[in-house]
């Protein structure tokens, strides 16, 4: 009663002074806050304090129900918020929901249509109590009711209130429609985030289905190609070093395609003598040379309705290479011996790891002949641009290592970084294979730092994998290294001798490592590795 009295005896001017502030607050808030239960419940505060329009709500369409609830509310309990359901075109609210007209209810006593669901009346003043409830609209579209109850005994103008109550109707209607547009786009964002999440999840499981493991994006992006071009008759040339799976790379590309139940033929162009290239790729018939008792389907033949890769096509001969471009331009081959064209339906799938276009300008490859195969180009990325890719593939290999080999050998965190960081010059190959050497040799189940190191400095070296056995055992001298390593340094041998210069190094660095190891000459991992012989470990 005290704060409807305050309200009443307010002067004028004041009155239209709080009316500004209040149209000022409400602006702030909406530059301030997209939460439309924190904004609109702050905007029926101000009301109430300023203006003495108490116990505002914004009542809306509860579409699961289909009836209309108070969603937000300032002076009412949550269980009067709970009793505010109105079905369509009831009561004071319904009304103003299909309409969409001001209603001014002047005495709820006098008014049947006031239901006091919500507020009883015996909890408001006992003078004469007023409501008021106007629409709230979004693009001149009824999206819900304001509504307020006032005090009839007045000094304010009842148009005044009304003027200010549809100026913070429009308000609320700008946050409703604000919060809208961030939830359609944040559903979007979220579908879409979804159908990548599903295509990407689909591409790592097909590519691992097919012997193809990572999720890094250059991987992925070859993968996407593979899937954008298997339906055609497209010639594809897959691009990258050796070990980098071009070969698993031809088989997703054949059993995506619709040649997938026809057969799949490789021919490795590297592997081949010069004189049976011929022979290898078209066959020969009975008697076209000494030995040939019978005739023989070639390559292209055996392919016929599926796919034929040829691997390592930059070492194909330059005789062959002009035959090989018939067969592109014409689909028929001739037998050596024979003299009747045979078609064949195959789709050419070629692989190397050379600079194509830099045996053209050398005369060993013919232009028109890449013409022909360029068509799709695939670059393949290696290994040490993938490094996300290596635990993947750690893990992948060894599974198949512990149960082709029956060992049940893991590697250490630790030794895992040491693999990431090396710059696998063999790729995927190279890993595969040390990794095969090392569960082969391993002493224990646990292959620490130590162990991959010395294991990657020997694979640099060329030299033959050992397992040291322990602090004495003596090295043998380092072979000359096949290929310069980028990561490790020469591989030297640990001696006991050594142990005091690695103490007096981490006591004029203050321990630290990196720093000693440079003073000495070392890796990082060839001090640890020192350190854990040496025993080395308290100084």
């Amino acid at each position: 009663m005290k704060n409807v009295r305050r309200y009443s005896e307010k002067p004028a001017e004041q009155l239209a002074e709080q009316e500004a502030l209040l149209i000022r607050e409400s602006i702030r808030l909406l530059a301030r806050s997209f939460e439309p239960a924190r904004a609109i419940r702050e905007m029926l505060h101000l009301l109430s304090e300023l203006l003495g329009l108490n116990r505002g709500r914004v009542i809306l369409p509860d579409t699961e129900r289909g009836d209309l609830a108070i969603r937000y509310a300032y002076g009412l309990t949550r269980e009067e918020m709970r009793r505010g359901r109105y079905a369509p075109g009831e009561g004071v609210t319904g009304r103003v929901m299909m309409s969409g007209e001001v209603l001014i209810v002047q005495d709820i006593d006098a008014e049947p249509r006031y239901l006091a669901r919500a507020v009883p009346r015996a909890t408001l003043p006992q003078e004469v109590v007023s409501f008021i409830a106007l629409p709230v609209e979004i693009d001149r579209h009824i999206a819900g009711v304001l509504g307020v109850h006032r005090i009839r005994s007045r000094k304010r103008a009842l148009a005044d209130d009304i003027q200010v109550l549809k100026t913070i109707a429009d308000m609320i209607g700008q946050v409703l429609k604000l919060n809208r547009l961030i939830e359609e786009r944040t559903a979007r964002l979220e579908r879409e985030n979804r159908s990548l999440k599903a295509a990407l999840e689909s591409r790592i499981q097909s590519g691992g289905a097919w012997g193809i493991v990572g999720e890094s994006p250059l991987l992925l992006e070859a993968l996407h190609q593979v899937e954008q071009v298997a339906a055609s008759d497209a010639t594809v040339l897959l691009l990258g070093e050796s070990g980098t799976g071009k070969e698993l790379f031809a088989r997703a590309l054949h059993l995506q395609s619709p040649r997938r139940d026809a057969p799949f033929v490789k021919v490795n162009c590297a592997a081949i003598p010069e004189t049976l290239f011929e022979d290898e790729l078209f066959g020969h018939e009975k008697g076209a040379y000494t030995g040939a008792t019978q005739a023989r389907p070639g390559r292209f033949e055996q392919a016929h309705g599926g796919t034929l890769f040829l691997d390592e096509i930059g070492d194909l001969p330059l005789q062959v290479q002009v035959k090989i471009l018939r067969v592109l331009q014409e689909r028929v081959i001739e037998r050596l011996g024979g003299h009747k064209e045979i078609a064949v339906d195959v789709r050419i799938v070629t692989a190397t790891h050379q600079n194509l276009q830099q045996l053209v300008g050398a005369g060993r490859f013919r232009l028109d002949l890449f013409y022909r195969l360029n068509v799709i180009p695939i670059r393949l990325p290696a290994l040490r641009e993938r490094p996300t890719d290596i635990k993947l593939l750690v893990r992948h290999f060894l599974g198949q290592l512990n149960q082709r080999h029956q060992r049940n050998v893991a590697i250490t965190p630790a030794g895992l970084s040491s693999l990431v960081v090396y710059p696998w010059p063999g790729n995927i190959r190279q890993l595969y294979n040390v990794l095969e050497r090392v569960v082969l040799l391993a002493t224990s189940d646990d292959i620490g730092e130590a162990e991959v190191d010395y294991a990657l400095v020997t694979e640099a070296q060329g030299q033959p994998l050992e397992v040291p056995a322990g602090p004495a055992s003596p090295a043998a001298a380092p072979a000359a290294p096949l290929r310069p390593a980028s990561v490790v340094r020469e591989y030297q041998h640990v001696g006991n001798d050594e142990g005091e210069r690695i103490r007096l190094a981490l006591a004029q660095t203050r321990g630290n490592k990196s720093r000693a190891a440079q003073t000495l000459g070392l890796t990082l991992r060839q001090i640890n590795y020192r350190i854990k012989v040496l025993d080395l470990t308290n100084c």
